[in-house]
């Protein structure tokens, strides 16, 4: 069983397509009028293509990669790559990523925040000229609707040099669903197509790095530690970085503490990995004394690094038990 196939409930008269493989022996199926329920693979029978024909009932082209014309392909063929929307109700949408090229693709779609940070929603491989459902959104909340980047790799056939991974960035709008809707190739229902060659599109560089700079950076910036407002870099100089959630973020007094908790150890995660790429010997990281939870975090993951000669409490005087040396190896 695949995505994309069409399958009944052998206990029931339901159908429905499947659309998310939930695990070995459950996925989830989207029925007739638009829920996405879970159900084992067991309680299922794929409906086979020879019973539309038999039945004049409509025809369903699975997500199984096959050498036949897709019976959804028009000589308006899709160009490029689509976002497709889909109404369930008056509220609920799903989203899809149609691939109407030729090539197999690897994708990951993820939502941005507002800090321009990323989560991945989806991460999988979409056969040539099929599609698979990323999401389900909200119409009563277009407006919050987090935007949308996809990280495509086009699988090579044959023997070739690989092209560059392709970052596409779109944010739905309410521009999109002023057309009428439309036929929505490969999915055999009515929905709003956004044409992703319209969107932000970049090709995905490696991250080339600047040991100078980054190596400057840790003496420079009053965001970082206030012990160099007043003085210059020169050798003897231990970098020190502040962890304190108001220098790392100032709108953090409504988050939960969970949250505030995730952004200092990213950003000691980050300075830390900094810092080896830099070459430095050492760094001193400021966490305050609190109730000891961010310390015992930044401890236990320097605990567990091999790049770690040794750590240490240090600048009592200033600090109390509120900063932690770091030796690099």
């Amino acid at each position: 069983m695949q995505i994309g196939d069409r399958v009944r409930l052998m206990k029931g008269t339901e159908e429905g397509i499947v659309v998310k493989m939930l695990d070995k022996s459950l996925v989830e199926v989207e029925i007739e009028d638009g829920f996405a329920i879970p159900v084992l693979e067991s309680e299922l029978v794929v409906v086979s293509s020879d019973e539309s024909t038999a039945f004049d009932t409509q025809k369903y082209e699975s997500q199984k990669p096959t050498k036949q014309k897709t019976v959804y392909e028009q000589p308006n063929q899709l160009k490029g790559f689509h976002l497709a929307i889909i109404p369930l109700n008056d509220h609920l949408n799903s989203i899809y990523f149609l691939n109407p090229s030729k090539e197999d693709i690897l994708i990951m779609a993820n939502e941005i925040n507002g800090k321009n940070e990323e989560k991945t929603i989806l991460s999988e491989k979409i056969f040539a000229e099929k599609f698979s459902k990323i999401t389900e959104r909200n119409m009563d909340h277009l407006n919050t609707w987090a935007p949308l980047s996809f990280t495509i790799l086009t699988e090579n056939s044959k023997w070739s040099i690989p092209m560059r991974p392709e970052k596409i960035t779109v944010k739905i709008k309410a521009k999109h669903f002023q057309k009428d809707k439309t036929d929505i190739p490969y999915l055999n229902k009515k929905g709003y197509l956004i044409p992703l060659n319209q969107s932000s599109k970049e090709s995905v560089e490696p991250e080339k790095i600047d040991i100078d700079k980054l190596k400057d950076s840790f003496f420079k910036g009053k965001e970082e530690s206030e012990s160099y407002k007043n003085i210059g870099k020169s050798n003897n100089q231990i970098p020190e970085i502040d962890l304190h959630i108001e220098t790392i973020d100032p709108y953090y007094e409504n988050l939960p503490k969970e949250d505030i908790l995730k952004i200092q150890l990213s950003k000691f995660e980050e300075k830390l990995n900094e810092a080896f790429m830099a070459g430095l010997d050492e760094i001193i990281f400021i966490h305050g004394v609190g109730n000891g939870v961010l310390k015992n975090n930044i401890h236990k993951q320097l605990s567990q690094h091999d790049n770690i000669q040794f750590f240490k409490d240090t600048h009592k005087e200033k600090f109390g038990y509120g900063a932690t040396l770091v030796k690099i190896k």
